[in-house]
C-alpha cells in the first residue's frame, strides 16, 4: 500500500507553486519581448525551482516533527522575502553594513512573527489553502502570459529600419573594404546600396558611440564619456521620434553596455537584454542568489549571436509586414575572440613568449603567442557575424525592400599598431575609431556609390529620420547624409572622437581628436598632442605637433570642447564595475 505524502510536503509543493508562479507574473513585461513558449519554459523553472525549495523546507519541517504550519511557512516566505532583498535592494552593500545584516534579520524574523500569528488560521483551514494556492498559481500564470505579450505594429507604406551594428568591427577587416574576412552578406549589401568608406566612431567605447548613433549627438556634447552611465531622459534617441510616428520598436543587444538598466529601453516596445539561455531566468530571485555565488563575476555579460537571433528572428518575422525600427547588436567580434575553434584555424600557438594581451581575457588566451592567429580569429568572428546578417535578411522577406539596412560598429580594434594588441578604448587611433557603414534601400539609396568623404558616428540619426521623412525638433550635431546615399556630391565635415578608456572616476581624464579628410589631432589629457598628416601618414606614426595646421586645429578643438555639455560620471556601483572589469572597460 502506497504511503501518502505527508501534509507538511503537500503543503509545501502547494506554496512553492503559487511563489514560482507568482514571482513570474510579477516580473514579465511586454519589453522583454518574449513568445508564449518562452514564458512557458520560464514559469516552469520558476516553478521547479520554488517547489524545490520549498519541499526541502518542508522535509526539514516533517524530520523534526516541526508541525507549527505557521512557523516554517512564515520561515519559507520571510527566507524568500530576505534573498530578494539582498539581491535587489542592498546587492552592492557589504554585509557588514548594517543596511544588510539588519535589513535581511528584520525581514526574516517579520517572516516568522507573520507565520505565528496565522497558525491558527493555518491549522484549521491548511487544506483549503493548499487548493488556494494552485489557484494563486493558475491565476498568476495566466497574468504572467497576458502581462508577457509584446506590442504589435500596424501596416504602413512607409519603410521599416534595421540597424546592424558589429561591436568592436574595424572596417579594412570586412569584404566590402578589400579585407581578407569572407562576408558575403555584407558584400551584397555593399552592391546594393552605398558604402561610406570613412566612417568615423565617435567614441572607441560602446555606450558612449552607440548614443552618437542614436542621437545625432557627440559625447563631448552630451556628456556620455564612459560606459556604465545612466542616460537619463534622452529624447533624442531616434526611437522616440518613431515610436511617435506610429513605428514598433525592438532592440536586441549582447553586451552589459547597453542593458537596459541604463536608460536605454526608453520608448522601447522591446528591449531584450537578457543575456541567459532561457528567458526571463536570470531575474528570478533564487538564480540572482545563485550567480552571487556560483557564477564567475555573479552575472552574465554578454551572449553570442545564435542567443541574439534566438529573440530577434521571431520579432522581425512577426512585425516585417509593419513599419518597425529594429536594432540588433552583436557583441562577438569584441575579444576574447572565442568563436573560431575549429579545424581551418587549428589550436592557438602557446609556444614561446605570450604577447601583451589585455588583462579581461581568460588566462588560456593570454598564453597565445602568435599575432596572427589572433587576427585570423578576429575575422572569423566578424564571418560568424556575417552569417547572422544573413538570417536577419532572410527574415525579413519580401519586405526587405521596403526595409532601410545599415550595417555599422561601435568602433574598431587594434591588431597590434601602436604596440596596443587586441583591445580598443585608451587611444583615438584610426584602427579603433574607422568602422563600416553601409546602408541598403532600393527605394532612396543608389545602388554601387562609394563615398569618400569622412562620416561620423552622429550622422545616423538624423540620416534616418530625413529617410522616413520625421521631424522630431530635436537639435543635432550630425549631417543627415541622405543627399550621400542618392549619388549626390560628398560632404567634408570634421568628426570629434573622445575617450576615458573607462575609467569610472567622478571627474575622468577624457582625450579628444579631430579628424578631416586628410588630417587628425589628437588631444590627451595626460601627454602633449599629436597632429598627422593621414595622406602621407596613415598609419598615424610621425607626429608634427607643433605645426601651423596642428595649432589651428587645436585652437578649433578647444573651443568645441569648451563648448560642449558637463561631463556625466559613469554609474559607481560594485556590479557595474565588476561586469565593466570583465569586458576589459576598466584595469
Amino acid at each position: 500500500m502506497r504511503t501518502p505524502l505527508p501534509p507538511t510536503l503537500l503543503s509545501a509543493a502547494a506554496l512553492g507553486l503559487a511563489i514560482g508562479a507568482a514571482e513570474v507574473a510579477l516580473r514579465a513585461s511586454p519589453l522583454q519581448g518574449l513568445a508564449a513558449p518562452d514564458v512557458g519554459l520560464w514559469l516552469v523553472v520558476s516553478i521547479v525551482l520554488a517547489v524545490g525549495v520549498a519541499l526541502a523546507a518542508g522535509v526539514v519541517a516533517w524530520a523534526v516533527n516541526f508541525r507549527v504550519a505557521g512557523l516554517w511557512v512564515g520561515a519559507l516566505l520571510g527566507l524568500w522575502a530576505t534573498v530578494n532583498y539582498r539581491f535587489e535592494v542592498v546587492l552592492n552593500e557589504f554585509v557588514r553594513d548594517p543596511r544588510v545584516w539588519g535589513g535581511m534579520s528584520l525581514i526574516f524574523f517579520a517572516g516568522l512573527g507573520l507565520g505565528l500569528l496565522v497558525h491558527p488560521l493555518l491549522v484549521r483551514v491548511e487544506r483549503p489553502l493548499r487548493w488556494a494556492a494552485v489557484a494563486v498559481a493558475l491565476v498568476s500564470g495566466g497574468v504572467a502570459f497576458a502581462r508577457a505579450q509584446p506590442t504589435g505594429g500596424a501596416p504602413g507604406e512607409r519603410p521599416s529600419i534595421l540597424v546592424v551594428s558589429m561591436d568592436t568591427t574595424r572596417h579594412d577587416r570586412l569584404g566590402p573594404y578589400g579585407g581578407p574576412a569572407r562576408t558575403p552578406h555584407l558584400d551584397r549589401l555593399a552592391r546594393e546600396g552605398v558604402v561610406f568608406e570613412q566612417a568615423i566612431a565617435n567614441a572607441p567605447i560602446t555606450e558612449p558611440s552607440h548614443l552618437a548613433m542614436f542621437t545625432g549627438i557627440a559625447p563631448y556634447q552630451s556628456g556620455i564619456i564612459s560606459n556604465g552611465t545612466n542616460l537619463g531622459d534622452r529624447p533624442a534617441l531616434v526611437w522616440h521620434a518613431l515610436k511617435g510616428e506610429g513605428y514598433v520598436t525592438g532592440g536586441f543587444v549582447s553586451g552589459f553596455p547597453l542593458h537596459g538598466k541604463y536608460g536605454w529601453n526608453q520608448s522601447m516596445d522591446v528591449w531584450d537584454d537578457d543575456f541567459g539561455r532561457f528567458g526571463g531566468v536570470q531575474t528570478l530571485t533564487l538564480v540572482k542568489g545563485w550567480n552571487q555565488f556560483a557564477v564567475k563575476e555573479h552575472a552574465l555579460r554578454e551572449r553570442p549571436a545564435h542567443q541574439v537571433l534566438a529573440r530577434a528572428l521571431p520579432w522581425l518575422r512577426a512585425n516585417r509586414h509593419s513599419e518597425f525600427f529594429a536594432f540588433v547588436h552583436f557583441y562577438d567580434p569584441h575579444g576574447p575572440y572565442e568563436a573560431p575553434a575549429n579545424a581551418e584555424l587549428g589550436p592557438p600557438p602557446t609556444d614561446g613568449p605570450p604577447l601583451d594581451l589585455p588583462p579581461y581575457w581568460p588566462a588560456p588566451a593570454r598564453q597565445i603567442t602568435s599575432a596572427d592567429w589572433l587576427t585570423r580569429a578576429y575575422d572569423k568572428e566578424i564571418e560568424l557575424v556575417d552569417d547572422a546578417i544573413g538570417q536577419l535578411l532572410d527574415a525579413l522577406g519580401p519586405r526587405l525592400d521596403n526595409t532601410i539596412v545599415v550595417i555599422t560598429a561601435d568602433h574598431g580594434e587594434s591588431l597590434t599598431e601602436h604596440d596596443y594588441f587586441f583591445d580598443h578604448g585608451d587611444d583615438l587611433y584610426d584602427p579603433s575609431l574607422r568602422i563600416p557603414l553601409i546602408v541598403r534601400w532600393p527605394a532612396g539609396v543608389r545602388a554601387g556609390v562609394r563615398v569618400p568623404c569622412p562620416t561620423a558616428g552622429i550622422d545616423l540619426a538624423p540620416t534616418l529620420l530625413d529617410l522616413v521623412g520625421i521631424q522630431d525638433g530635436q537639435a543635432r550635431a550630425g549631417l543627415s547624409r541622405a543627399p550621400e546615399l542618392a549619388g549626390g556630391e560628398c560632404r567634408n565635415t570634421p568628426t570629434v572622437s573622445s575617450t576615458v578608456a573607462g575609467r569610472m572616476v567622478e571627474k575622468p581624464p577624457i582625450s579628444h581628436s579631430l579628424r578631416a579628410p586628410a588630417e587628425k589631432l589628437i588631444l590627451y589629457e595626460d601627454k602633449g598632442p599629436e597632429f598627422f598628416d593621414l595622406a602621407a601618414d596613415p598609419g598615424e606614426l610621425q607626429n608634427l605637433f607643433p605645426s601651423p595646421r596642428g595649432e589651428q586645429a587645436k585652437t578649433a578643438l578647444d573651443g568645441m570642447i569648451r563648448s560642449g555639455g558637463k561631463v556625466i560620471a559613469a554609474e559607481n556601483d560594485a556590479e557595474t564595475q565588476r561586469a565593466l572589469e570583465a569586458l576589459g572597460y576598466i584595469e
